[in-house]
């Protein structure tokens, strides 16, 4: 049966994207209210809820694998791996700061998102304990707690950097 258009549709396609690891554009998203009615919040809720879920669970079993993974040079394969697991955390982030979804849905979901990241940089804190100095500075600067530094503009070279032809 095909879902009739509207903004509940578009909710169910875009989270069932979101769910799956897909990040599309979200401007299109119409705020959840009251206009709604209760019982498509509820439904929203509950979609939203689902699909945040997944995609928490589908960042944390990478981040494990990835760690499980560690091959080469354990320093630079750590760092790599914890910047790419920042990294992937950002839709998460821009997820729960939706300007769409109720201010008390944002906060619940931001708080689930803050707890796993803790308790993941626990775990690793932990692990890392008595390993080599190296380790352990990699996983103190690389803290998945703090947000991955913005990516540079398109068009703009890193400082220090030229273009030589």
């Amino acid at each position: 049966m095909r879902q009739a258009p509207g903004p509940y549709a578009d909710w169910r396609a875009w989270l069932d994207a979101f769910a799956e690891g897909t990040d599309l554009p979200a401007e299109h998203l119409a705020p959840i209210c009251e206009q709604m009615g209760p019982h498509v919040q509820e439904r929203l809720m509950r979609h939203i809820a689902e699909a945040f879920a997944q995609r928490q669970r589908r960042w944390a079993d990478t981040f494990q694998r990835d760690l499980g993974a560690l091959a080469g040079d354990p320093v630079h394969a750590l760092a790599a791996t914890l910047a790419s697991a920042r990294t992937r955390l950002a839709p998460l982030r821009r997820f729960c700061a939706s300007p769409a979804m109720p201010p008390a849905l944002r906060d619940e979901l931001t708080s689930a998102l803050d707890e796993t990241v803790r308790s993941s940089q626990s775990s690793l804190d932990d692990s890392v304990r008595h390993a080599p100095i190296a380790l352990q500075v990699v996983v103190r600067d690389t803290r998945l707690t703090t947000a991955p530094p913005p990516p540079p503009a398109p068009g703009r070279q890193s400082p220090g950097r030229r273009v030589i032809i």
